[in-house]
């Protein structure tokens, strides 16, 4: 239950005294999930039903030359998707009496016998909070783009999970990468391959990207984009980052105007040719990147190039309350002398219209 190591910590002359002069390790800034996933849906329960209408198709007819209205007999077809959120909750449990004494921020600070214990409405319990916030943030990242029902440690010839003892941080419910997947397996979702993803020598051979590369795969895209996503000013063009760096190193060699910018909360983004390209290191890296593989005996990356070209509504996320995300229950157990930081929320993705996206993988 010791959940503050200070075993990186030694004994010097003068050491930091104050929580607020602690370096939390960043997930990374916290973009705002609507700027990639267009909205987040609330109020939503099991089951909640989404419903798709078709276009009408053509119509008009020639006049007729009895006094009779003509028909082209247009209809429109409705179909399904629904909303299944599931609930996904932890508990930070705190003895703190099994904290090192080495962690002085907070054990200077003790008047009385309680505070070894309760720490209650301290400095210490705003840490914490920031902390599992921070994890909640990278855990619906997570949840959202791999999140996935069958999720399994790899194979000899299947990719998959890295640790077996990572499964339950994905398998919540299928997210949006699982569902591409199917729907390109399906034909209802257009790809382009990336054929660097394919080599198994190494590592460093999978991330090595020819010049160009990244633009001509965006390009490839873009080109077999439905004509509905192309003309929405609303597409955004999502890339891994050595994608990204190399589109960008293309546009610098090639002496093109472009600006990177911190357009979408925070993610890098580069706009060129009316659209934008963002870098998904943030999301897609941190743990596409680690904990999966190929496969278990090549020991090289599971799909390190990837490419998203939709809208943020065609993507978006669901819960009951979106305040749930950042509300933490945190209390002291009298009884068992331990502090307890909890949270709960639900949680779903969902990929809505085939057509206003296509991938590249």
């Amino acid at each position: 239950m010791t959940v503050i190591v200070p075993i990186g910590l030694t004994l010097n002359p003068i050491e930091v005294q104050d929580l607020q002069d602690f370096i939390i390790e960043r997930v990374f800034e916290k973009p705002v999930f609507e700027a990639i996933h267009g909205r987040f849906e609330t109020g939503v329960k099991m089951k909640e039903q989404i419903v798709f209408a078709s276009q009408f198709g053509k119509m008009g007819l020639k006049k007729a030359a009895a006094c009779t209205r003509q028909t082209s007999g247009a209809e429109s077809t409705l179909t399904e998707k629904f909303w299944e959120p599931v609930g996904i909750e932890d508990t930070l449990i705190i003895c703190q009496a099994e904290i090192n004494g080495l962690f002085k921020a907070y054990y200077t600070k003790i008047q009385n016998y309680k505070q070894l214990y309760d720490i209650t409405g301290s400095d210490l319990e705003i840490f914490y909070a920031i902390l599992v916030e921070e994890a909640i943030t990278s855990l619906v990242w997570r949840a959202a783009w791999f999140g996935d029902t069958d999720a399994v440690t790899s194979g000899a010839a299947t990719p998959g999970l890295v640790a077996v003892g990572n499964v339950k941080f994905y398998n919540y419910f299928d997210g949006l990468w699982k569902q591409i997947f199917t729907a390109v397996t399906a034909t209802t979702v257009k790809r382009v391959t990336i054929t660097e993803n394919a080599t198994v020598t190494s590592k460093a051979a999978q991330l090595a990207l020819a010049a160009g590369a990244a633009k001509a795969y965006i390009r490839s895209v873009v080109d077999l984009a439905d004509s509905r996503l192309r003309a929405d000013p609303n597409g955004i063009i999502m890339v891994t980052r050595e994608l990204f760096d190399n589109y960008k190193q293309g546009l610098e060699d090639a002496g093109a105007a472009f600006d990177v910018m911190l357009t979408l909360e925070g993610l890098p983004s580069i706009k060129y040719d009316g659209r934008i390209i963002v870098n998904m290191e943030t999301i897609w890296g941190l743990d596409a990147r680690e904990d999966f593989e190929n496969n278990s005996t090549d020991n090289v990356y599971y799909l390190p190039h990837r490419i998203v070209f939709t809208v943020p509504n065609n993507i978006p996320l669901a819960t009951l309350n979106q305040d749930d995300l950042t509300e933490l229950d945190q209390w002291y157990n009298k009884d068992e002398q331990l502090n307890k930081t909890a949270f709960g929320f639900t949680l779903d993705a969902k990929l809505l219209e085939e057509y206003m996206i296509v991938v590249a993988y």
